[in-house]
């Protein structure tokens, strides 16, 4: 993994200043193309509490609102603008917070499902970002990550020298790997569309590793 110097800093001032814009229609087409297949497995599932970690403008939070009205709704971002902008599009019982992904502000074993989308690739310690997931996991909760995967490592190399706050884009077995160090169980991998890969961990309190 490459090291940046105060990487988590870069991506604050990048999405930042990507608040304002990040609505852009042809974008959240793009992103929706993340969120459909969490969508899906959520589908026939019962009142749940569910946290989107690096929710962005709110985009995911609102349409589980509309698909899944029972569910108790959380989401986390790393910019105030990103929280912002979702506050107006988000009613109050969806609780939104400023928090960063290696330090969540959450007691163990909260929620139900913990998603993620096109943002893994940002987080600084990823090994530590997913040990935080895990910990406010409840027993047989899921962690749902779906991050950007375009196949071949030279692709990723430049993905990651071209893209500001870009920190490791990892192929299936990396991403598996790391679900795998974490103590995660019953983990599957599907590719989400062309341009991204689904990875989901279930917590288990056997042979846990979290810190």
């Amino acid at each position: 993994m490459k090291m940046i110097k105060n990487i988590t800093e870069q991506n604050k001032q990048y999405f930042s200043s990507w608040s304002s814009t990040y609505d852009w229609k042809l974008f959240q087409f793009w992103m929706k193309k993340f969120q459909k297949p969490i969508l899906k497995i959520l589908d026939n599932t019962n009142p749940s509490t569910l946290i989107d970690i690096s929710c962005g403008t709110g985009e995911f939070l609102k349409e589980l609102t509309k698909q899944k009205p029972k569910y108790t709704l959380y989401g986390v971002d790393i910019t105030q603008g990103m929280i912002d902008q979702a506050k107006q599009k988000l009613s109050s019982s969806v609780h939104l917070s400023l928090a960063d992904v290696h330090h969540l502000p959450f007691k163990d074993y909260y929620f139900d499902y913990v998603t993620n989308t096109e943002a893994f690739h940002h987080f600084e310690n990823q090994s530590r970002a997913l040990q935080e997931m895990a910990r406010i996991t409840k027993k047989n909760g899921k962690i749902i990550v779906v991050d950007i995967n375009f196949f071949f490592r030279s692709i990723h190399n430049l993905f990651e020298k071209l893209e500001p706050g870009c920190v490791k884009v990892n192929s299936k077995k990396e991403m598996r790997q790391l679900f795998e160090d974490v103590g995660l169980k019953n983990i599957t991998q599907q590719r989400n569309f062309l341009f991204a890969v689904m990875t989901i961990g279930e917590k288990n309190m056997e042979g846990e590793k979290l810190i």
